[in-house]
């Protein structure tokens, strides 16, 4: 894990000395074990600046410090692949010679000799900016599921890119940056659903842009760009030729091996564990595949709707795991510190409550001197994990009356008695509001009475599968489910100096799970049914029996007074932001009791876009 950054250009628009020793220094908030700088002359007009800071977890010698060069290319990386020790392998075969331990310098190697056109070879999580000397061009990717940030700015001559905003904005100031108030409405307004509605990938300044995941960007030396995708998602296909049982032990198989090549690490790995299925499986199969006891952490939120101890404690038990449970303070001072600082650092909005508890965890978990962390993240986007998912399954059934009617009858009798979500318990009210906006936003109009103009999110309307319920789960993933949860799992636990890998988010489970008929993902009132059954006798049963979604959350009274003047003060500072709200019913739900999580995360919102924009006030 590190920060990376760096200038492709002219050489009268290049960084200054001053502006490189400023950015490095704000970027140690990504690496704290070594920082570099490398300046190449592309042409007596052109230069190329990379910068790094690194956290180092493969190989933490200085001679796998970055940039990294040979004398084909430069490469600075963000991230860690998996599959580096059979890359090298090969590459050694190939008679590629290796002068170090590091995954860095396999995947330089690797493009060097493979080419970036192979790039779909390499299983693991990055941003990674690579300089081919032959060619003398730039390459700017991802990785499939935009686990690592990556951010880029584009003028006719030059091209500047970060792992953050500000990286981008202070190595290049001699452009006048301006906040894109639109994307602070809409995150106000639709909070962490908004991240990935937007399809140009703008971010929340103008025209700077995310990498788009599983892609990568070719600069020539004329700067020319071109996007191109590594990646191919929707060719896969559903084969409804599967046999359940087969493909059960297939896929138990797959998840062992995926988990075993996520455990490499030099430094000590920890794990979130929830009551779930898939942080439980992460453990669980861990021990079973290489009797590794993982250290566990999870939030102890001391509120009986979300509190998941009792399963938490049969993995526990189980594999008698050292574990911690963190509970988090309800203090205003102490948590606006940590909102401020993390905004301030990262330049990034922290949009629920969820995510002030995970900094709780992992500020905990740095103390245990741990140095990695692993997280269930993907298991519900992939398998059908969420309520909404077995709404999107009948829908696609309905012109089978006969299996309709059994199914709603399973999802009426065994799910809809746990979803508190009016949208989502109703299938006739789902059904009226799907072709009009993307299930993700239905909650959030029950907030439009805070807002004195509140415009439905349109619908996106792109087909990527001519299945529904697949189509559905795509869109979870790349518009709205991921992109509402990645960059935070990044930001907070590289705040803390972790590492944080989510093993599930794979290439090969992704392929498992689109090639199955949905009836193997929702079955007898079940979701994830495969990957339930793929887990007996690794999992407890109960864990596995259970169909409630508690979800990783905490109201925000017990973290906010929310009676507390200075929060008043915080939450209506900006008028911009104000224009937007009925302020007066604004002020009325601070003080009600029992408030909705969207009505939670409206007031969280307001108080980190607040500060943010207080952040990048000259930016306004």
């Amino acid at each position: 894990m590190c920060g990376i950054s760096g200038f492709f250009g002219s050489k009268n628009f290049s960084p200054s000395n001053l502006q490189i020793k400023k950015t490095l220094k704000i970027m140690r908030n990504r690496g704290e074990d070594g920082e570099g700088f490398l300046s190449f002359n592309i042409n007596k007009n052109k230069e190329l600046s990379f910068l790094h800071t690194r956290l180092a977890i493969i190989d933490p010698s200085k001679s796998s410090n970055q940039p990294f060069e040979d004398e084909e290319g430069i490469i600075i990386f963000n991230g860690m692949i998996y599959n580096y020790l059979e890359l090298k392998k090969e590459l050694i075969n190939e008679n590629i010679k290796f002068n170090t331990k590091s995954d860095t310098e396999v995947l330089l190697k690797f493009l060097n000799h493979r080419g970036i056109e192979n790039l779909d070879d390499v299983d693991g999580m990055w941003s990674f900016a690579y300089f081919n000397k032959r060619l003398r061009t730039l390459y700017l990717s991802r990785d499939r599921f935009g686990e690592k940030p990556l951010y880029f700015y584009k003028d006719k001559t030059n091209i500047v890119f970060g792992s953050y905003y500000d990286y981008i904005i202070n190595l290049y100031n001699s452009k006048k940056f301006k906040i894109n108030f639109k994307r602070i409405e809409n995150f106000i307004k639709y909070n962490w659903k908004s991240f990935g509605d937007n399809l140009s990938y703008e971010c929340v300044f103008k025209n700077i842009y995310a990498i788009k995941p599983g892609s990568y960007l070719k600069i020539n030396e004329t700067s020319k760009v071109k996007e191109i995708f590594f990646w191919k998602p929707t060719s896969v296909k559903i084969n409804n030729r599967l046999n359940y049982n087969k493909e059960k032990l297939a896929l138990k198989k797959k998840f062992k091996k995926i988990i075993n090549s996520r455990l490499k690490s030099d430094y000590p790995i920890a794990c979130l564990l929830s009551g779930g299925i898939d942080s439980s499986s992460l453990v669980s199969t861990a021990y079973a595949e290489t009797k590794k006891k993982l250290a566990c952490f999870s939030i102890d939120p001391q509120d009986k709707d979300y509190n998941e101890k009792y399963l938490i404690n049969k993995t526990i038990n189980k594999y008698s795991l050292k574990h911690y449970y963190v509970s988090p303070k309800k203090n205003n001072n102490y948590n606006l510190k940590i909102v401020k600082n993390l905004i301030e650092n990262t330049g990034n909005i922290i949009p629920t409550t969820t995510w002030l508890i995970f900094y709780y965890i992992n500020k905990i978990i740095k103390k245990k001197k741990f140095k990695v962390i692993l997280s269930g993240t993907g298991g519900d986007e992939f398998f059908s994990g969420y309520y909404v998912h077995h709404l999107h399954y009948l829908k696609s059934i309905m012109k089978n009356k006969r299996q309709f009617k059994v199914k709603y009858e399973e999802w009426k009798n065994h799910v809809k008695p746990f979803i508190r979500s009016k949208f989502l318990s109703n299938f006739n009210l789902y059904k009226q509001n799907i072709s009009k906006i993307d299930p993700s936003f239905f909650d959030y109009l029950s907030i439009s009475k805070y807002f004195k103009s509140f415009k439905k999110q349109k619908k996106i309307k792109n087909r990527y599968f001519s299945n529904f319920h697949k189509n559905e789960l795509f869109k979870d993933i790349v518009h709205f489910s991921l992109p509402g949860q990645l960059p935070f799992l990044d930001i907070i636990s590289m705040t803390n100096g972790l590492e944080c890998r989510s093993p599930i988010l794979s290439k090969d489970l992704f392929n498992f799970a689109f090639k199955y008929p949905n009836n193997f993902l929702v079955r007898k009132g079940y979701g994830k049914a495969i990957f339930r059954d793929a887990m007996k006798n690794i999992v407890d049963d109960q864990i596995l029996n259970s169909r409630e979604k508690v979800g990783f959350f905490i109201r925000l009274d017990h973290l906010f007074n929310l009676n507390d003047k200075k929060i008043y003060r915080i939450i209506f500072k900006n008028k911009k932001i104000n224009n937007l709200l009925n302020i007066e019913k604004v002020k009325n739900l601070m003080t009600k009791k029992n408030k909705t999580n969207q009505e939670c995360h409206l007031i969280f919102g307001l108080i980190n876009a607040t500060i943010l924009l207080n952040k990048y006030k000259k930016y306004l």
